[in-house]
């Protein structure tokens, strides 16, 4: 048995055991319609072959961007025209009857699962139920609970939330109740023959919350209520970070947990969390850990996940990273994003057009091989084009060579790694050790230039800083200079500085890091800094946040906090890791000299940003050509 045998779930023959799980998008417009974003987004996946996506919908609650509502009946027109989509590729679509915040918008709500009346508690039964009522009418496939992540189901279900003394507390069967009477309302309503997954948090990992060894009961419970399926998940939003854990996580971690409530029940369980790709995916069935895998984020990585994988001449696949960079940073990206896929979200409009002939004669010269400069060859070598490709070091990659050495970082490395193998594939050369200059640039006539020539470390007028033992984070964590003595300051606690950190405390560097700010790891999502503060902890990394710089006379920093200067004694080395600006030194001179050049500037040599701006920005450019 591998991943792409079928399986039957219900009454619903599937054609492969990958399920794309739910996710909320913000794709949607504000009322909660299916929208064209939307279903290109679900189209995209559908085409790329999973055999089952799972859908989030509102069956209450305030409609919004989020997730497409199924509340009332005007919105079963989209869920419809989704499930066409999904029916046309052989797969089958599912509605997670996934609640906003509980009655909100329906006149009134209760906060408290604490405070919910019996009266209130038949509303919610019925609400579910009318929900999945009308998923069947616009021909979906079959709903899954959402049980998991605090949602109300996973409140009742959890002794951290729950403390009710009535018939829906207490003991495991009395919370496991009301999850229970929802999955009967369901079946009531829709037939046994409609199926019905459940999806529950294995392991709560929030303090007095529920463990796997209570979950497995519950997912007995759940069988003989009319489950036909259970989806183990991991985490709720006090251990957000485990939910969609990120890089630092081994693989499959949560495959254990599946594995258990699999022992316990008759009906298959799909695990999630962590499964990466096709193989561990394979592993998880071949271990007997679960009986299906949901690869949500390796699916936004790259939706033709499954076609590469049973048909390599499609292309390379990009893997997912697990940096959690536009995926779950809700704070910088309302929708959805991914840093190895920059047309998610733009499915409908993001469309890589092949050249024609005519076309296919322009000179593009592209110079640097980091991350904008690779997705801007691939993407126009996937239309038809000959870009030439110059990267003035030995190798390409960039930042991220020295983004990737960190504890735990490693992944990184795949943004560069693909890109050059489907560079590979299509023979498009770079051209390394190749100094650009203007003279090259002019005596190469190129018909478009795309400069992706990346950024430099920034150096602040800092009195001491031309020292000898002074040092940028670029520079140590290249290689090109040595760290003088074992006692090291780092001054700035942004992404660089903690990361730098990190890997020099790890090394067994003894390390103080400096931020002028009130906090440090401020560009992180919440989920690595949770695992990256862990790791500073554990190696005693010092942090001084408040203090400002005020000079390095080595072995002393002069430092301030709070209106008061004191001296950080017996410093070895000082590393400066407090920004950086776009190294664009070619731009304006080819604009004068060769005006007919179409000229983008891309990536940090425009304005610095994550690699994920850089690559869309990539993404776009090569579009435009």
């Amino acid at each position: 048995m591998n991943v792409f045998t079928p399986i039957r779930l219900g009454s619903v023959e599937l054609k492969n055991r990958i399920v794309f799980p739910s996710m909320c998008t913000h794709f949607c417009n504000p009322e909660g319609y299916v929208n064209d974003i939307l279903t290109a987004y679900v189209r995209e996946r559908a085409e790329g072959g999973i055999g089952r996506i799972i859908i989030p919908g509102s069956p209450h609650g305030k409609p919004g961007t989020a997730r497409p509502a199924i509340s009332d009946n005007s919105y079963i027109p989209g869920w419809a025209k989704l499930a066409d989509e999904v029916h046309k590729f052989g797969a089958r679509l599912f509605c997670q009857l996934h609640p906003a915040s509980f009655q909100a918008g329906r006149g009134y709500k209760i906060d408290d699962i604490n405070d919910f009346t019996p009266e209130y508690i038949q509303e919610l039964i019925g609400s579910y139920a009318a929900g999945a009522v009308r998923c069947r009418l616009a021909g979906v496939d079959g709903v899954e609970l959402h049980g998991a992540h605090a949602h109300e189901i996973a409140q009742f279900m959890s002794p951290h939330y729950n403390h009710r003394t009535d018939e829906y507390g207490g003991s495991t069967e009395r919370r496991a109740r009301f999850a229970m009477e929802v999955i009967k309302g369901i079946k009531a309503a829709v037939g046994d023959d409609f199926p019905l997954i459940f999806r529950i948090s294995g392991d709560e990992r929030v303090p007095g919350g529920r463990g796997i060894d209570e979950t497995v009961e519950i997912a007995r419970l759940l069988e003989a209520a009319g489950a036909d399926a259970i989806h183990v998940s991991c985490g709720m939003p006090e251990s957000d970070e485990w939910i969609s854990a990120p890089m630092d996580v081994e693989d499959t971690f949560n495959a254990v947990n599946a594995e258990k409530v699999k022992a316990a029940v008759t009906i298959p369980v799909i695990a999630v969390n962590r499964i990466t790709n096709i193989e561990e995916a394979n592993q998880v069935l071949e271990r007997g850990q679960a009986d299906m895998v949901a690869m949500a984020r390796a699916n936004l990585a790259d939706p033709y996940l499954i076609a590469k994988t049973l048909h390599p001449e499609l292309g390379t696949i990009r893997p997912c990273l697990g940096c959690n960079q536009g995926c779950r940073d809700s704070a910088r990206y309302k929708k959805i994003r991914c840093t190895q896929n920059p047309r998610l979200g733009f499915e409908s409009v993001l469309n890589f057009v092949p050249a024609t002939e005519t076309e296919k004669a322009l000179r593009i010269m592209i110079v640097g091989a980091g991350p904008a400069g690779l997705e801007a060859a691939c993407d126009l070598g996937q239309r038809g084009f000959r870009p030439m490709i110059y990267e003035k070091t030995d190798r390409p990659g960039g930042l991220i060579n020295y983004a990737a050495l960190p504890p735990r970082k490693a992944r990184l490395r795949e943004i560069i790694l693909c890109r050059t193998k489907e560079l590979e594939r299509l023979q498009i050369p770079i051209q390394f050790s190749t100094d650009v200059d203007v003279p090259f640039i002019l005596h190469e006539k190129p018909d478009v230039l795309i400069l992706a020539t990346g950024s430099s470390a920034s150096h602040p007028p800092i009195p001491g800083a031309e020292s000898p033992s002074v040092f940028t984070a670029d520079e140590i964590m290249s290689g090109a200079r040595q760290l003088k003595g074992r006692h090291i300051a780092i001054i700035g606690g942004g992404l660089v500085g903690c990361e730098t950190a990190d890997a020099l405390a790890a090394q067994g560097y003894d390390v103080d890091l400096i931020e002028a700010d009130e906090s440090i790891g401020n560009a992180l999502t919440s989920s690595r800094r949770h695992f990256l503060f862990d790791s500073l902890s554990a190696h005693s990394v010092r942090v001084h946040v408040k203090t400002q710089l005020e000079g390095i006379a080595l072995p002393v920093l002069k430092l301030k906090t709070a209106g008061y200067s004191y001296n950080l004694p017996d410093v070895d080395s000082a590393v400066l890791a407090i920004g950086r600006k776009p190294a664009d030194a070619l731009s304006a001179g080819i604009r004068d000299a060769l005006p007919e050049c179409r000229i983008q500037v891309i990536g940090d040599a425009k304005e610095i940003g994550t690699a994920l701006d850089a690559i869309y920005s990539a993404a776009r450019a090569a579009a435009r050509v």
